[in-house]
């Protein structure tokens, strides 16, 4: 039995990637050929030329990682060709170094014009043309280029790769089931069968504006076929939806059970399960699930393949019963819940192909059976390579655009009441729309999307269209297209980034991205500027460890010994700018290892600190001076009192923490409290104006037939009202007396309202946040004087109130609470309302001198005293609450385990809220690097790849404790749970089973062990950024096994590398076999070569002789026979080389 299953097998395996032949012709441009003695391909991917005795080295093509192949039967003019460069000026004086080269030039004429020529085009675009006269050397230097055509290029999005991840067989049932509402294709058999019910109509796939894809770029939908329709069937309804644990989401009818179709969700790559904004169907709980053809399409690298970006998404998308069912290449999910949405997030994100930046190295391992059993089965085929591990890290790359204004150079005929917005689009589909406003020459949005941006995407598009409805619609007419570029959207200080065009700046992994609002010009259908767009663009982009790279530090974090130092460490050395990010930073790290109420208990005593020591203070002056403690207690203040006011009402990491705690937790009490009464106040635009002053105003504008906001902008003008007399003076002033009343009843009927609702609601407040304002509550109260009772309860105002409720009753639609921007009259209404009830839950009247026209309202809050005291006791536990719950929040159901409890989940986002857990530990362990707090000042990181002068970190010890790493034994990493030698496996295992020894460990740990643990992690993923971003190399898979070689070549020889008979090209793809056009067929196939009917020169035995004593590799080449090739033969081919002999 023959062990290789074609001559490339063969050759593949035993010479790898090298390549010695000799007597070629070479050409730059394909008219001019130069004949070379001998031509090699090294280890590292250059390919040179030699004279006969090995001198005159010239490199021809420097690197021929994922290089274009094609084959030419014969060529003879060069208009066979496609055009080339200038050839490279170190190949031009090689060809012309001696005037004797001249001699070595060859004419083209019919016989030489029929041998084969192999056109070969790197990455980066340098060319070369070889007429190859010798059967062998064809057929060896075709198997050395196949295996270079299948090695990654430098740069770190290169190496982009996606897998299926899990590995547990889970027994056959449902994981997720969920009844819900989504927008997909309405099967014509069922339609009676499923309750169709109206939503906003879901966008459909629109091309680029700038189609750089291949075919045309019209709009519309698949069939089962692939092909574009625009007639699809569709619409919202509802489905019960089964996840399976094979993989498979099946949607089934609510009414009769019966199959609608299936989605395997193993085919859907990560980046195309994605959550909608909730600017496009006005809800949050809206899930994406889809093949991006562009998306997929930018992954490829370009000179490998020639499939266009429909050829990627061939596969059936949905099917029923095996059959493929027409469809839109997506389906939208809207879950009644956000938990549901949350726990789907993560179930199918588990089954998904998940997306990695990785190569193979001396670490990658086989996760099947003993290899080494598999290495002496000599005739078995060798295990798939996907089988095997590869060293790698996920990519995190968040983008927030901030789109604040445009500014048009000319108004082009603005209709009466038209509006326009501006819609940000990646891969054909928008993702986030901003509220549509007036179609003016200046509009203003201040609206910022955030999203994760996959590895390939390089460019964003941002669309300003006008709308004549209430309900943004894909026909909408574009105005303008903003184009947000890869400069525009690099991470300026990573070096080692996805993002093309880098430019050497900064050093470090993840380091944030901090740019000015800049000015992106708008250019109309025409590509005319005719205006300009204000945005703020931020990209922070991670590189990932695997999870057992973190599982020390997470063990660090978890001990309580350290946070208030790590507190201390981020008051000191963090930007105020940046303490909202750190701060939500953390709360993600502690909220995801369960320990947040520990986290918040000291936060909140590292704050008190401070206060603790002024209390102390105010006792002893109260002490020293009776009379000035009189004095102070009439006035009703105190040294804390002024501590406490000043220190909760502005910005610490505490502050910033808990208020992003409880609006994470709070947002749906938020919606189901608030939702309908703003909507309420919007549709009855009642006028709630109290302050005369601006009631005058409106009431003038009415006379004048202007626009209310309009006049109030002008409030300072000049009026003409001198005119007037006494009477129609007075007359005015009793009318506005009567407005000011009814508007006040009109105002006071809305506070009424709105506090009622928080009042009757108290039992509803999620109790994660009853927890943290109890404990805040006690923390306050055993920090104040003990006469003190008003303090606890200002502070417990600042987080309820100042920060939770009435940023939501300010502006409702950032909490997603109403669908636009609230203006004029119904703005003024929500801030008069905010104002009433801060001053209520500060129990403090409104005062004549700083606002009178409110001072009516003091009766309101006199009444409710009563009722702000109840409430603050039973939102802190002081009382017992016997409100009925009626909302019904989600925080309440209880949460359903998944059953992906193996290895494999643990890099998913945690539920609930969605954290990244392994992102936030990566961002923090760039903050604590030791590197960027040398002693000598340097605020830049570790060059990458140098941790090794690390090793040694110098501590100030300023207390006798046991430290992680003062012992002899911990020389060997002792706390890197990844080693691999015996010694550390036995301390590993010690640790990992004996707990007394590993919390006594712990208990000592300190911030100095936490930074020297994110130091060596940071090192580590330099380390890897430098790997990753270097070409790929033969010798990085060989080196690990021959097996993994073995695999490497089945795979691409069994599975990707086809010959392209349209364009007698080589190309490497990673599809289906079944979805390959017609003319591609396997290169290790009898007789794929066939069709191109080659020819070579025929030579004597007695030369074949001489040429395999004289090179040991071309002994591999007899492989190749005449049939294998398909070779034609030509009957002067003899000859022919003869005359190239004699001109050496």
């Amino acid at each position: 039995m023959n062990k290789y299953p074609s001559p490339f097998h063969k050759i593949i395996s035993r010479s790898k990637e090298t390549f010695t032949g000799r007597d070629f012709l070479v050409s730059t441009d394909s008219v001019s050929w130069n004949h070379v003695h001998t031509l090699k391909i090294t280890t590292k991917g250059q390919l040179y030329s030699y004279a006969e005795d090995d001198s005159d080295q010239c490199l021809l093509l420097q690197s021929l990682q994922a290089c274009y192949i094609q084959i030419y039967p014969t060529l003879t003019t060069s208009s066979n060709v496609p055009s080339s460069p200038s050839p490279d000026t170190t190949m031009k004086k090689a060809f012309t170094r001696k005037p004797t080269d001249s001699l070595h030039t060859v004419n083209s004429n019919t016989e030489e014009g029929q041998l084969p020529v192999i056109f070969i085009k790197t990455y980066d675009n340098d060319k070369v043309y070889i007429k190859i006269p010798s059967q062998s050397n064809f057929g060896c230097l075709l198997s050395s280029l196949v295996v270079w055509q299948n090695l990654r290029p430098s740069g770190l999005s290169k190496k982009w790769y996606c897998e299926n991840k899990q590995r547990r067989n889970l027994p056959s049932s449902e994981l997720l089931v969920c009844r819900f509402k989504i927008y997909g294709p309405i099967p014509p058999k069922h339609h009676k069968n499923l309750n169709i019910v109206p939503g906003y109509p879901a966008p459909v796939y629109q091309s680029k504006i700038d189609d750089e894809l291949s075919g045309s770029g019209t709009n519309g939908s698949v069939n089962g076929g692939g092909s574009i329709t625009s007639d699809m069937n569709e619409g919202w309804f509802y489905t019960m939806g089964a996840l399976n644990s094979n993989g498979v989401l099946n949607f089934i009818s609510e009414l009769d059970g019966t199959l609608l179709y299936s989605l395997d969700i193993k085919s859907i790559m990560s980046s195309e399960i994605r959550e909608v904004h909730n600017s496009i169907f006005n809800s949050s709980n809206v899930l994406f699930i889809g093949q991006l053809k562009e998306l997929r399409y930018n992954n490829i690298l370009k000179t490998i393949s020639n499939l266009n970006a429909d050829q990627y998404v061939q596969q059936p998308f949905l099917t029923r019963e095996g059959k493929s069912v027409p469809n839109n290449q997506r389906i939208l999910i809207e879950f009644p819940l956000h938990i549901d949405l949350e726990d789907w997030f993560v179930g199918l994100n588990y089954f998904c192909k998940r997306e990695y930046i990785g190569t193979f190295n001396d670490k990658s391992k086989y996760l099947g059976t003993d290899i080494s059993k598999l290495s002496k089965q000599t005739k078995a085929e060798p295990p798939k390579l996907s089988g095997f591990t590869k060293t790698s890290f996920r990519v995190s790359k968040k983008i927030s655009i901030d789109i604040i204004e445009a500014k048009f150079d000319t108004l082009s005929n603005p209709q009466p009441g038209s509006k326009i917005y501006a819609e940000t689009r990646m891969w054909g589909y928008p993702w986030s729309r901003t509220a549509s406003v007036a179609y003016t020459a200046n509009p203003f949005w201040k609206e910022e999307f955030s999203t994760d941006l996959p590895i390939s995407t390089q460019m964003i598009h941002i669309l300003i269209k006008k709308c004549n409805g209430r309900t943004p619609s894909s026909k909408d007419k574009l105005i303008g297209t903003v184009y947000v570029t890869p400069d525009i959207l690099k991470s300026e200080s990573n070096t080692s980034s996805t993002i093309m065009n880098i430019a050497g700046e900064g050093d470090s992994n993840g380091t944030f991205s901090k740019r000015d609002i800049v000015r992106l010009t708008i250019h109309d259908t025409n590509n005319i500027p005719i205006g300009k767009l204000v945005v703020d663009v931020n990209l922070r982009e991670f590189h990932i460890l695997s999870p057992d790279h973190f599982k020390p530090l997470e063990k660090m974090l978890i001990n309580p010994t350290p946070m208030k130092d790590l507190i201390e460490f981020c008051n000191k050395n963090v930007p105020r700018s940046e303490f909202e990010n750190v701060s939500l930073i953390l709360l993600d790290i502690f909220q995801s290892l369960g320990v947040e109420d520990l986290w918040f208990k000291n936060l909140i005593e590292y704050e008190l600190v401070h206060v603790d020591i002024t209390t102390r203070k105010n006792y002893h002056k109260r002490n020293s001076s009776q009379q000035q403690q009189q004095q102070n207690h009439k006035r009703g203040l105190s040294a804390s009192n002024n501590v406490f006011n000043t220190l909760f009402r502005g910005n610490s990491i505490f502050s910033k923490s808990l208020e992003k705690y409880n609006l994470r937790i709070g947002q749906e009490y938020l919606e189901k409290v608030f939702g309908d009464f703003f909507a309420k106040i919007s549709k009855q635009n009642k006028n709630c104006e109290v302050d005369p002053r601006y009631v005058r105003l409106q009431e003038r504008a009415k006379r004048k037939g202007k626009d209310i906001n309009q006049e109030l902008s002008t409030e300072e003008e000049d009026d003409d009202d001198d005119d007037d007399d006494d009477d129609e003076y007075e007359l005015d002033e009793k009318y506005i007396e009567d407005v000011v009343n009814q508007n006040y009843h009109n105002l006071l009927k809305y506070v009424e309202e709105i506090w009622n609702k928080i009042y009757i609601t108290s039992n509803d407040i999620p109790t994660q946040i009853k927890l943290q304002l109890k404990n805040f509550r006690t923390k306050v109260e055993l920090a104040c004087d003990p006469d003190d009772h008003t303090t606890s309860l200002n502070c417990i105002s600042a987080f309820i109130f100042l920060r939770f409720f009435c940023p939501a009753i300010l502006n409702p639609k950032l909490f997603y609470l109403t669908k636009n921007h609230q203006t004029g009259s119904t703005q003024r209404t929500l801030t008069l309302i905010a104002k009433i009830l801060l001053n209520l839950a500060n129990r403090q009247e409104f005062t004549p001198h700083k606002e009178p026209h409110l001072v009516r309202m003091n009766a309101f809050i006199k009444d409710h005293t009563g009722e702000i005291y109840d409430y603050f006791d039973k939102i802190t536990d002081r009382k017992n609450d016997f409100n009925e719950k009626i909302l019904q929040l989600s925080h309440e159901v209880k949460r359903f385990d998944l059953g992906l409890d193996d290895s494999t989940s643990s890099e998913l986002p945690t539920t609930p809220y969605l954290i990244d857990k392994y992102l936030r530990l990566s961002e923090i362990i760039e903050i604590l690097d030791f590197s960027k707090y040398s002693p000598l000042g340097s605020s830049s990181p570790i060059t990458n790849g140098h941790i090794e002068s690390f090793k040694d970190i110098r501590l100030d010890h300023d207390r006798n404790v046991y430290q992680i790493g003062s012992l002899e034994f911990e020389k060997a990493d002792f706390l890197d749970l990844a080693g691999n030698n015996e010694t550390e496996g036995f301390i590993k295992s010690l640790c990992q089973n004996n707990e007394e020894i590993f919390s006594f460990i712990n208990s000592n740990i300190t911030l100095q062990d936490i930074q020297k643990q994110s130091t060596k992690l940071v090192g580590k993923i330099h380390e890897l950024e430098t790997y990753l971003d270097q070409p790929e190399f033969p010798c990085n898979i060989y080196s690990v096994d021959p097996i993994l070689w073995d695999s490497f070549t089945y795979e691409i020889l069994n599975n990707r590398v086809f010959i392209d008979t349209t364009r007698n090209c080589i190309v490497s793809v990673d599809v289906p076999h079944q979805t390959l056009p017609s003319g591609y067929k396997l290169l290790a196939e009898t007789n794929a070569l066939a069709s191109l009917k080659l020819r070579f020169i025929t030579i004597s035995s007695s030369f074949r002789q001489s040429m395999v004593d004289s090179d040991s590799v071309s002994r591999i080449s007899l492989s190749f026979s005449s049939h294998s090739l398909g070779v034609v033969r030509g009957g002067n081919s003899k000859n022919i080389f003869k005359r190239w002999l004699r001109r050496n």
